[in-house]
């Protein structure tokens, strides 16, 4: 705890969802060689460190002297690619000693490496790295929600003021505490092409997260209801690594109550039909008793159940970047 805290004093560990991760690509640094290096992302979050909790699928030795380890952490939007190896020792021990799945939860730093093909990477380096459960994981999710949907509202607020450099600046700065905030948002604006598409799919990356946390935990946690776009969590966690937010402290519907992001469907129509994923995910969940089981037998329930082979394969790559199954070995798969 003592270490987490003088990371805090340092920079923010921010909440960031994997997708809008690994979609950021700018990067700026702020003096000499030994100034902090911070990846923008489109909402405006000026990375250096970040807190993750999720689903450890895949932990890889890449040293040729059992010295850099790699593990992939999902989350219900994307994947982070985590990194520990002579400079993160009790990460690298953690991670070769984890027996996957597992979740975890992370405060690392943001890293993006730069191969000579001029393709970026982005990647994590674990500080500091434990043991967590679905119910962490699942308030981790819904907190990071909020937390992403606050700073998709001041992002709409620029866009819609029409104003730029120092009037935009001026006219956030009423709006924004957080400095750190306030800079990355400036800099986010002017950065990416196209920002208003972006927020929505971003939406829609958030509205699919919670409907995951929804789907897994459906009788384990409170009801995530979108109500004429007002969304209404679970209780949230007792500690958060981030400062300040305009609107932190307010009820979740008064952050949000704009951004309408799903309504309710009309009680007059038919229930929806369940996605090829939540039927494949069911057909894991009853085939695996503990071993796993094979892909060719949930091929050949899901085709009984009228989904193709390609549904199939797309639905099982879904799953598991969600972190909802995983395959062990070639041809078996487990679930989470």
């Amino acid at each position: 705890m003592e270490k987490i805290e003088k990371i805090m004093e340092r920079e923010i560990a921010w909440r960031i969802f994997a997708h809008e991760f690994n979609m950021s690509n700018l990067f700026v640094s702020e003096g000499d060689e030994r100034a902090p290096n911070y990846i923008i992302t489109p909402t405006g979050v000026k990375c250096n460190r970040l807190f993750i909790i999720g689903v450890v699928t895949e932990v890889e030795n890449i040293g040729k002297d059992n010295n850099l380890w790699r593990a992939r952490i999902a989350d219900p939007t994307g994947v982070f690619s985590v990194y520990a190896g002579q400079y993160q020792p009790e990460a690298a021990i953690f991670l070769s000693e984890l027996h996957v799945p597992a979740y975890v939860a992370l405060v690392g730093k943001a890293r993006k490496y730069e191969p000579e093909d001029g393709a970026v990477y982005l990647s994590v380096r674990p500080e500091e790295i434990n043991a967590s459960d679905e119910k962490q994981r699942d308030r981790w999710v819904l907190e990071t929600v909020e937390r992403t949907l606050e700073r998709i509202n001041i992002i709409e607020e620029a866009l819609k003021s029409g104003l730029s450099g120092s009037e935009l600046q001026e006219f956030l700065s009423k709006k924004v505490t957080n400095i750190a905030l306030l800079n990355g948002v400036m800099l986010a604006v002017k950065h990416y092409k196209n920002l208003d598409k972006t927020i929505i799919d971003l939406k829609k990356t958030l509205a699919h997260a919670v409907d995951t946390v929804n789907s897994v935990t459906a009788n384990k946690i409170n009801t995530v209801a979108f109500d004429s776009g007002i969304m209404k969590p679970i209780q949230k966690p007792e500690i958060t690594t981030e400062p300040d937010f305009p609107g932190k402290n307010k009820d979740i519907n008064e952050t949000v109550e704009d951004l309408q992001i799903s309504a309710k469907p009309d009680t007059n129509e038919a229930p929806p039909e369940l996605e090829p994923k939540e039927i494949l995910a069911a057909i894991i969940d009853e085939l695996d008793t503990g071993k796993g089981t094979s892909f060719s037998k949930v091929l050949e329930t899901a085709q009984k159940a009228g989904i193709d082979l390609q549904s199939v394969e797309l639905s099982l790559k879904e799953l598991m970047d969600e972190g909802r199954c995983y395959e062990p070995k070639l041809g078996v798969l487990r679930k989470v």
